[in-house]
């Protein structure tokens, strides 16, 4: 036996409000309409749905329990439009966010912290990785956008939308009293004798760094660590005299930060941090809205 929902959503609204009359004005039809529904329900189900002698309008049982029913529609299709209607504004979906671990610790994650809060219904999976395994987990559709150093993007590459963010430069950072930053000036061999944590080998910044360095001077890098947990360099790095190369905006620093910069420049280029998307993805509005967001998070905390 079929019933349609809609004379079901209508049965709750002449209970709720007890009569035809009322129930017609609420739902915008007329009160004839109701009765021949009430009617037609009646004889499908073979039972009747009110008292007849009842004003207001009583329900019988199965009159009471189908319009529980009629009221659980009507209040599911209401969550369905209000969930379009938060769709189409992106305060609802799921994003996918990618980038080195690095920028996940800091500028992402603080850009999130502002933009997560003000839409309660969506969620973001924030996947740490370097640009080769997020670039490729773009393509297989299990990323939505990648925030990463563009070294080795193609601006030209008519399958990505790529979009520059601001420019960045790696520096050798260590703890806010290490004993080099005593010093008046900083010396190849200082670098030379220091105890170095690195990056992992797939990492574009371990290559960098070990570029840089030997430029300046330094023949061998001693390691004593190497992690690609962000957390765990940057906990070494407070506690130890260990010095590394790190991007300059992916990383707090300061005394609150317990970490320094010391004060010697390394031979390399500024490396763009650019948003990569895939061109053939459409873009929808929460995808949309967070791009405006890390364009607003940039331009008031990295380049202001």
């Amino acid at each position: 036996m079929l019933i349609d929902p809609r004379h079901l959503e209508q049965l709750s609204v002449i209970v709720d409000v007890g009569t035809l009359q009322e129930a017609a004005k609420q739902i915008g039809t007329s009160q004839p309409a109701l009765s021949r529904m009430i009617s037609t329900l009646e004889r499908r189900i073979g039972m009747p749905l009110f008292a007849r002698t009842s004003r207001p309008l009583k329900p019988t049982p199965i009159g009471n329990e189908l319009s529980n029913q009629g009221r659980a529609i009507r209040t599911a299709r209401l969550r369905a439009v209000e969930f379009v209607d938060f769709g189409a504004r992106g305060f609802f979906g799921v994003l996918k966010i990618g980038a080195p671990p690095f920028l996940c610790a800091k500028l992402v994650a603080e850009a999130l912290a502002s933009f997560v809060p003000e839409r309660p219904l969506i969620r973001v999976d924030l996947i740490p990785d370097y640009y080769t395994g997020l670039q490729e987990r773009m393509f297989q559709n299990q990323i939505d956008l990648i925030i990463v150093p563009g070294r080795f993007v193609n601006p030209n590459n008519a399958e990505l939308i790529v979009e520059p963010l601001y420019s960045d430069l790696n520096v050798i950072v260590g703890r806010v009293d290490h004993p080099l930053l005593q010093k008046n000036r900083i010396d190849i061999s200082d670098l030379q004798d220091a105890t170095w944590i690195g990056h992992p080998e797939r990492s574009v910044l371990r290559s960098d760094m070990e570029e840089s360095l030997k430029l300046v001077g330094v023949q061998s890098v001693r390691f004593a660590f190497q992690s690609e947990s962000a957390g765990a360099v940057v906990e070494l790095l407070r506690s130890t005299d260990f010095l590394t190369v790190l991007p300059r905006h992916a990383i707090k620093i300061g005394d609150q930060s317990g970490l320094a910069v010391l004060p010697f420049d390394l031979p390399n280029p500024d490396q763009v941090v650019s948003m990569i998307s895939v061109i053939e993805r459409e873009e929808n509005k929460l995808m949309a809205d967070f791009k405006a967001h890390m364009r607003a998070h940039v331009a008031a905390h990295v380049t202001a």
